[in-house]
C-alpha cells in the first residue's frame, strides 16, 4: 500500500488565464505590399497587458520561409518580459473556413532588443503562416485583417 503526498509547489503556480484580448490589425492595400522575401511591414504600436507590441508581416515571406508563404510575427516592445498565450486568426469574409495559428500554451516574450536564446526571444510567429495566394481570397476591400488574440495569467 502506498500513500500519496500533496503536490509540492516550486515557485508561484500560474493563475488562471485572462480572457482573450483581440487586436485587429488591418493591412490596407495588401496586394501592393512588398513581396520580396525578407521585406516587412510593421503595424503601429498597440498596448496590451501593460506592454507595448508591434505586429510584423512579411508579405513575400521571411528569409527562410518556403516560397509563396506569408510570415507573421508579434513583437514585445517593452523592457520587461511577459508570458502570453497568443494566436492569429484571419476570418473568411464570406463565412468560410478561417486561417489561424498559435500556441496552445503560454510562451515567454523576452524584453525588447533581447538576444534570442533557443526558442525564446522578444518575438514569436510563423515563417510559413499561409500561402499568399490563399490569403488574397480573405481580403476585405483590399485589406488583410489579422486578429491578434492574446491572454496572460491573471
Amino acid at each position: 500500500m502506498s500513500t500519496r503526498l500533496e503536490p509540492l509547489e516550486v515557485g508561484a503556480p500560474p493563475g488562471r488565464l485572462s480572457d482573450w484580448v483581440i487586436a485587429p490589425v488591418r493591412f490596407n492595400g495588401f496586394l501592393g505590399l512588398p513581396t520580396t522575401k525578407g521585406e516587412f511591414v510593421i503595424s503601429p504600436e498597440f498596448s496590451c497587458f501593460g506592454h507595448k507590441w508591434l505586429f510584423r508581416i512579411y508579405p513575400g515571406g521571411y528569409n527562410c520561409s518556403d516560397d509563396g508563404y506569408v510570415a507573421l510575427f508579434l513583437l514585445n516592445k517593452t523592457r520587461e518580459s511577459i508570458e502570453v498565450e497568443y494566436k492569429y486568426i484571419i476570418k473568411h469574409p464570406n463565412g468560410g473556413e478561417d486561417v489561424s495559428g498559435g500556441w496552445n500554451k503560454v510562451v515567454k516574450f523576452l524584453p525588447k532588443d533581447s538576444v534570442v536564446v533557443g526558442d525564446v526571444g522578444p518575438a514569436y510567429g510563423y515563417r510559413n503562416f499561409a500561402r499568399r495566394s490563399k490569403l488574397i481570397n480573405y481580403l476585405v476591400d483590399g485589406t488583410l485583417i489579422i486578429e491578434v488574440h492574446m491572454r496572460t495569467n491573471k
